[in-house]
């Protein structure tokens, strides 16, 4: 596993293009709790055309305040046309089915995790 980043500087770097979620597809969920903290992993297989190569980025939500997550067979699971990611007051949030890509929290967005760090890693 290569180390990517956290927090803030992990979010940077998306906008950097070092890795870019755009377009990639969510191949695993793994959700845990450990001394009464939740932790959230997910697993993203990036476009090849981006990297020249297969890559799989893991985002490891620490300390998970909310999260919410939906899915049904009527669609293709589970490719990111759009998201939001962000540092709030209280800490970081991810939507990967944002209702737009403001940088702020809306009622619409879906598929949503709230957390108090995040760390990258290429796996």
């Amino acid at each position: 596993m290569e180390y990517i980043n956290k927090n803030e500087e992990l979010i940077e770097q998306s906008l950097s293009g070092r890795y870019y979620i755009l377009d990639s597809t969510i191949t695993r969920f793994d959700i845990h709790i450990e001394d009464h903290i939740i932790y959230i992993d997910v697993y993203f297989s990036l476009p090849f055309r981006r990297f020249k190569s297969d890559k799989i980025l893991k985002l490891h939500f620490i300390n998970v305040t909310e999260y919410e997550f939906y899915w049904n067979n009527k669609y293709i699971f589970y490719t990111v046309e759009r998201y939001k990611f962000f540092k709030t007051e209280a800490g970081f949030y991810i939507s990967l089915d944002p209702f737009d890509e403001s940088g702020e929290i809306l009622e619409e967005d879906h598929d949503v995790i709230f957390c108090n760090e995040v760390e990258g890693y290429f796996v």
